[in-house]
């Protein structure tokens, strides 16, 4: 029972800290670029990470290394693509179009795992991506299409190719190296940019490091109170639970930043909501029959 309870404290815990680190994004987009926030969250990860691994003594650099870059480049992307869609779109639109990644990771798990999307998942794919169109069909609320809605979109595909590689690295790779490989690439697709970049490289006013640092914080909080709850609860129920991400960060926009609230949106967030927890809920290894 002990184990059990201990798993629903870490899986109601790692929405609210991910909820948190979005927030927190969003709301340091006013004093960062898209590339501080990156290597901030980054770069603090890459200096706990090694040390949790010398405490515990177990291996850092993994197996399959070419992957678990990869892997990395893509969670990597994920995020930063994110970030940058807050600062064109609302928080909430954002993320709802973020929560499509469970239909394309449906789409792409034969490709990438040899775990073949079963018949029954089908409708929640494609019902994902049809009520997508009613939340991004123009009107006076929401806008036209434009490119923070691409980005969110973009993003939700390489947090697709995320999960369905730390599926398949899991088998051989502990949580910290996965966790490390993301830092690191992370650290590089952020530092080169911003040194690129033509304004200041460190953040030039006290709010500034502060946002970046709650991302950051938040951001170790989310992976780890997430492995933990994965130690104790199955992955397609951790995967439920997520979900409560979507409303969580929702209301915050919503509430805090007085984000436009259209029946097109909560319509479309709701059934996109409801077929994502559909696809969680269905095995990845029942037959495609």
């Amino acid at each position: 029972m002990r184990p059990i309870l201990g798993g629903l404290i870490w899986v109601s815990l790692a929405p609210i800290f991910y909820s948190a680190m979005s927030a927190s994004a969003k709301l340091s987009g006013a004093y960062l670029n898209v590339w501080q926030i990156g290597a901030g969250r980054f770069l603090l990860g890459l200096i706990v990470v090694p040390v949790i691994v010398r405490a515990l003594r177990i291996s850092l650099w993994g197996q399959k290394r070419f992957l678990l870059t990869v892997r990395g480049l893509c969670g990597s992307f994920a995020f930063l693509l994110l970030v940058a869609s807050f600062q064109r779109i609302p928080l909430s639109v954002a993320m709802v179009l973020f929560y499509l990644y469970p239909a394309f990771t449906s789409l792409f798990s034969n490709w990438v795992t040899c775990e073949p999307t079963p018949k029954a998942a089908w409708p929640f794919v494609c019902g994902a991506f049809i009520c997508t169109t009613i939340i991004l069909w123009p009107d006076q609320s929401t806008g036209a299409f434009n490119l923070g809605h691409l980005l969110a979109i973009i993003a939700s595909v390489f947090c697709a190719f995320t999960l369905l590689l730390v599926r398949r690295l899991g088998r051989e790779n502990n949580i910290y190296t996965l966790f490390f490989y993301l830092c690191l690439t992370g650290t590089l697709a952020s530092l080169g940019p911003l040194l690129m970049h033509d304004g200041p490289i460190l953040p030039t006013q006290a709010v500034g490091w502060i946002g970046v640092g709650a991302v950051a914080i938040f951001s170790i909080g989310a992976q780890l109170t997430i492995n933990q709850a994965l130690v104790h609860i199955p992955a397609p129920k951790v995967s439920v639970m997520m979900t409560a991400e979507v409303p969580l960060v929702a209301s915050f926009g919503v509430v805090y930043l007085g984000e436009p609230l259209g029946w097109r949106l909560v319509v479309g967030a709701l059934i996109v909501f409801g077929c994502g927890i559909g696809l969680n809920l269905l095995s990845p290894k029942s037959p495609a029959n």
